[in-house]
């Protein structure tokens, strides 16, 4: 159910940037990309940890759930609001298009609903009911896309597609609001003391967040600082293919995380096991996606634009779905590192990766432009999926095999030869390979019925 719904929640945001972006054109679709990237990132700076905190503290047995949440809730809206506001307020100083700088004011509202709704979704992670997260997140988007409809409709300003997030986020998070309480109780509470507790506690995090966030997040930041508006739009549409892209390992991760919290404390084969069985879905995932879109990034970024322009647009989605490949892995082993209580060591980790990023961002970006982003985006998630992974071994004991990988040889193969020879429609082409591939994991028992048993029916405690 999540993962049909994930699909069809990606083909309403697929249809969204299309929109946007032939109506926009490269230059309105880099001032929307900036406001919502600039804006997005002191929205994930807010997080302050609190939302793999939570997580891990509600799996728990003992803690006071209704407490803790309460609290969470009420520490999200304090600093989700001081930040936003200091995020508008800072880029009027920054080399932004007027538009832009008076835009960043009401898209405030947007990305504080969608910080609120993040940290609400362990609720759902925890009782295994993340299908719910999905239908506020789908219905969210139709309502994104009926006022960005509308907009274009009537030629209405950019501010108008700023309202129209608004509405979709506040969609998506009062569902989601309301289902949480279904299962946790809890409101919205300002206890200092507890806040105090929190932050002690979920202080790694907060460094792991700020971190992640430089390397991560400040690419298309940068590249606005030295490139035009129209080259933030050529670099961002691949990129919000790689942003929904992503919700789907985070979707699958955010269930096992439960599981590997439970059994990092009681028993490390069957953490080790959870860790290998997600892994290798993982990396089955990710080898289908890379083929796909490796294949058919002229045809996809083609469907999205319509002639608009972004020329260079399917080039640097092939670079950066190598990023995408790493990601879905690095996801896991992140997750994995606060479930084996290492988010301390992770800073880092993600130190590294901060430090990497900015040098090659503010290194390559001035000279390459958006295509010294995509390879530098490439280079950071590597070298942090690395440090996490070798944490985990360490504190698990044990490595991740890759037996899997040589089994799927068969299907692989077969999958981008068909790619490579056949003519067919392209939609068709991916389906008839997609279906291939999977065809030949199951026969050349690279994915074992058990296996797809375990992945699909994992049941709550």
């Amino acid at each position: 159910m999540q993962s049909a719904g994930k699909i069809f929640a990606a083909l309403i945001g697929l249809l969204t940037v299309a929109v946007l972006s032939q109506h926009l054109r490269e230059h309105g679709f880099g001032q929307y990309s900036t406001i919502t990237a600039y804006l997005g990132f002191f929205a994930v700076l807010a997080d302050f940890g609190l939302y793999l905190y939570g997580v891990r503290e509600i799996s728990k047995e003992g803690t006071d759930h209704q407490k803790i949440l309460s609290n969470i809730f009420g520490l999200r809206l304090t600093t989700s609001l001081i930040l936003l506001i200091t995020g508008a307020l800072i880029a009027q100083a920054l080399p932004y298009d007027p538009l832009v700088k008076k835009t960043m004011f009401v898209g405030i509202a947007a990305l504080l609903f969608m910080s609120l709704n993040q940290v609400l979704i362990g609720v759902f992670q925890k009782h295994l009911v993340q299908y719910l997260v999905v239908v506020s997140e789908t219905l969210g988007r139709v309502v994104n896309l009926a006022v960005i409809y509308y907009a274009i409709k009537n030629d209405l300003p950019l501010s108008v597609f700023i309202v129209a997030l608004i509405l979709g986020n506040a969609t998506t998070f009062l569902l989601t609001f309301l289902w949480a309480r279904k299962y946790e109780r809890f409101g919205i509470e300002f206890d200092f003391t507890i806040w105090k507790q929190i932050l002690r506690d979920s202080w790694p995090l907060v460094f792991s967040v700020i971190l992640n966030l430089l390397y991560f997040k400040t690419d298309t930041i940068i590249l606005s600082w030295y490139r035009s508006q129209e080259a933030v739009g050529v670099y961002s549409l691949p990129y919000k293919l790689l942003e929904g892209l992503l919700s789907f390992p985070a979707m699958f991760v955010g269930l096992v995380m439960p599981i590997l919290s439970r059994t990092a404390s009681v028993s490390w084969p069957e953490f080790q096991k959870t860790l290998q069985r997600s892994f290798d879905a993982l990396l089955l995932m990710g080898i289908l996606v890379i083929a796909v879109f490796e294949f058919f990034a002229r045809e996809i970024i083609n469907l999205l634009e319509r002639g608009q322009g972004f020329a260079d647009s399917a080039g640097l989605l092939q670079i950066l779905i190598i990023a995408v490949m790493i990601i879905f892995c690095g996801t896991l082993f992140g997750y994995a590192v606060v479930a084996v209580n290492e988010q301390r060591a992770m800073v880092r980790g993600y130190l590294l990766g901060a430090i990497l990023g900015l040098v090659l961002y503010f290194t390559l970006i001035p000279n390459f432009g958006y295509w010294g982003a995509a390879w530098g985006t490439v280079a950071t998630e590597l070298v942090v999926a690395l440090y996490a992974y070798n944490l985990v071994k360490k504190k698990s004991g044990q490595g991740l095999s890759f037996n899997i990988l040589a089994k799927s040889i068969p299907a692989i193969l077969s999958m981008t030869a068909f790619f490579y020879f056949i003519n067919l429609p392209w939609i068709l082409e991916i389906a008839l390979g997609g279906t291939i591939y999977i065809l030949l994991l199951i026969l050349f028992k690279a994915v074992p019925l058990s296996f797809v048993r375990e992945i699909l029916f994992l049941e709550p405690n």
